[in-house]
């Protein structure tokens, strides 16, 4: 907060039942209450004497033999201008993060708030992600993998924590009174929606793994997790002959277009290091073709039974235009 207290207690015990306990899955249900400050006073100098309460479901998911823990939050806010965080203890002291983008993974250290001399903003260790944070001591780790939540930190320690933001409750899109920044980040509109009042709820797991975030394959797994296996009714049996598989997991599909004859399929090597990849494509197209970004060709590439070979650098884009 920029003015008030922290508030991480809830009001009493936790109410926690068992409501799965299944061969392949298991689910607990904790209910929890808190009371919070309703909103900052007139003066935004202080948070207002008034609380209101703030229920707080929590269901933690189990699958058999998963090292990953599944979360589904509901709550409904009626306070205004806070952030509300879920903290993950960690069992290790991390030296970094790493953090997806939509085509990049992002290092960056762990370390506290910083403020350079004349700066007009302080430089805080809160950052973006598209879908999945990892937090290493290169020996083991712990992913945070997320369904439309795109910021977190790490909290130096002890113990460490990862920090996830599940909203922020604001009423202005820019302010210029405040704590961490002097001036304007841009016009001085209310934006009373973005207060996110009422009902809410969020979804995240919490993966556990030795060495980073390669070598478990974050990537694959974050994929996995947010695009689950698809159940299809009854007598509804997809074309097995019809189909694009891509090797090794480090390769990622980011978009398929269609166009006249066929599709361009566009590839990222999502890794620090080159790799041979390989695509599979049933049925056998008549022709594939590396195509540049803009379309032109730059190479035809030869299949075998609907094998196509492409060798890409750490991080490199791909398009591949497929003719029927």
């Amino acid at each position: 907060m920029e003015a008030g207290a922290l508030v991480d207690q809830p009001e009493g015990p936790a109410s926690v039942r068992v409501i799965e306990n299944g061969p392949l899955r298991a689910t607990l249900e904790i209910d929890l209450r808190y009371s919070i400050p309703s909103e900052l006073t007139g003066d935004r100098r202080r948070r207002a004497p008034v609380a209101v309460r703030m229920p707080v479901t929590v269901r933690v998911s189990l699958a058999a033999a998963s090292p990953q823990l599944d979360f589904e939050v509901r709550l409904e806010n009626l306070a205004r201008d806070h952030r509300l965080r879920a903290h993950i203890p960690l069992p290790f002291t991390p030296t970094h993060s790493d953090a997806d983008t939509a085509f990049h993974v992002t290092r960056r250290p762990v370390q506290p708030p910083r403020h350079e001399p004349g700066a007009p903003e302080w430089e805080l260790p809160t950052f973006p992600m598209r879908s999945f944070v990892d937090a290493s001591d290169g020996v083991r780790g712990a992913a945070l993998i997320t369904q439309g939540l795109h910021e977190y930190e790490v909290l130096a320690g002890p113990p460490s924590v990862l920090a996830l933001t599940l909203l922020r409750a604001v009423g202005w899109l820019s302010r210029d009174d405040l704590a961490y920044r002097t001036g304007h980040a841009g016009p001085a509109l209310k934006t009373p929606g973005a207060q996110v009042l009422g009902q809410q709820q969020f979804h995240y797991s919490v993966r556990f793994h030795d060495g980073g975030w390669e070598a478990a394959n974050l990537w694959r797994v974050a994929e996995s997790t947010i695009l689950p296996m698809l159940v299809l009714p009854p007598g509804t049996v997809p074309d097995p002959d019809r189909s694009i598989e891509l090797e090794p997991d480090s390769l990622q599909m980011t978009a398929l277009i269609p166009r006249e004859g066929g599709y361009d399929l566009r590839l990222l090597n999502a890794s620090t290091s080159s790799s041979d990849g390989v695509v599979h494509i049933r049925p056998h197209p008549r022709s594939v073709s590396w195509v540049s970004l803009a379309g032109e060709l730059k190479q035809r590439l030869a299949g075998e039974e609907g094998a196509y070979r492409v060798g890409l650098k750490a991080w490199e884009i791909a398009t591949l235009r497929v003719q029927r």
